[in-house]
């Protein structure tokens, strides 16, 4: 493959597939809530191959931001990925690797463990973290992203999730 034919593929990439998030805590995503102390969040992705393209793995992350004198600062409360090299995985989930034609569709479930809002509202002055949940300062996102082969920026999804009281 020459030069030409390879910065075509690399700037190309970024269109190879595309993600949309579906489902958290089993409820359709744009609608969805998540109990503040709550410390695991599952949820469903779905992949779709726009061309070509292997899918290496897929990413979660949960995201809380606060908003603090007109500025809105950024706060990863966890990420994960799969595969995880530490899990074993039974022979019907997806196995990565995996290589994608034109239309195909993959619908990927995961979830992420270890999430502590309620630490990170501490440390921003919210000592009651129900309190987080009625502040229109306060929103967690949850992103979603497919690692595909070639890409050079990832096709990802993200969706704002509403904070439900304990």
């Amino acid at each position: 493959m020459g030069f030409f034919d390879k910065a075509k593929q690399f700037l190309g990439g970024k269109n190879m597939a595309s993600v949309a998030i579906t489902v958290i805590e089993r409820q359709p995503a744009e609608t969805a809530t998540f109990p503040v102390t709550d410390s695991v969040l599952k949820g469903t992705m779905v992949i779709t191959a726009q061309q070509d393209c292997t899918l290496l793995a897929t990413k979660y992350e949960v995201w809380l931001y606060i908003k603090k004198d007109d500025i809105e600062s950024p706060f990863l409360a966890v990420a994960e990925k799969d595969p995880d090299p530490n899990v074993s995985y039974s022979d019907s989930c997806l196995k990565m690797p995996c290589d994608l034609k034109p239309g195909q569709v993959i619908t990927q479930p995961w979830m992420v463990s270890d999430v502590d809002l309620a630490g990170i509202l501490a440390k921003n002055g919210f000592s009651d973290p129900n309190a987080a949940t009625r502040d229109p300062r306060v929103r967690l996102v949850v992103k979603c992203i497919a690692d595909v082969k070639g890409s050079p920026f990832d096709p990802s999804a993200e969706v704002t999730v509403r904070l439900a009281p304990t």
